[in-house]
Parts: C-alpha cells; structure tokens; sequence
C-alpha cells in the first residue's frame, strides 16, 4: 500500500540537490515533490525504518533529519498540488493543453 511521508531535514544532511540524488535513485521512493526549505514530500510502499536504512546506506548518517507518515489527521496552507499528492499518493495528471485553431 502506497504511503506519504514527509523528509524534514537539517542543512548538515546535505542540501536540496544532494538529497535529490536519493529520492531520484532509490527504488523504494515511487515519487516525491518539495515545495519548502527543507521538506521533501515522499510517496512509498516502504516503512519508514526502511526508507531510513536506504537514506543513511546513501547519505550516511550526518545532521538530523525525520521521515514521518503523513496521516489523515492533517491541515496547512499548501499548494493545491502538495494536497493533491498527499491524498492521492500520485501526482496530479497535467490537464493537455487543447490545440489551436488554424486561421
């Protein structure tokens, strides 16, 4: 079953482009999305003990961090595409942009 987290980080774990380089490789992030300083959205089948092991096996263990399940108890102010993926645990399909008419 498919379960959001979410990766809050310190800034000795690394920084933004570092840890892409995780959730871009690791076989157990299905997608991800950021969109505030030090947060990464995460969408896995994974525990987050395992998510854990494959991070620090990458990264290694430096700074602190957390990976949190996001449950339904929740409320913010985010962007219609964050809530999106966080309920849905897929991104939001692109709506096609209609053709143009020839003159």
């Amino acid at each position: 079953m498919k379960k959001a987290y979410l990766l809050i980080y310190g800034n000795d774990v690394g920084s933004r482009e570092h840890l892409k380089t995780w959730v871009d490789t690791s076989p157990l992030v299905i997608t991800w999305r950021h969109d505030l300083p030090n947060m990464f959205y995460l969408i896995s089948q994974a525990s987050a003990n395992e998510l854990y092991e494959s991070m620090v096996t990458t990264l290694g263990k430096k700074g602190r961090f957390l990976i949190i399940e996001a449950s339904d108890n929740r409320q913010g102010l985010m962007l219609p595409d964050t809530w999106y993926l966080l309920r849905n645990k897929t991104h939001k399909p692109k709506t096609a942009t209609p053709p143009k008419l020839a003159k």
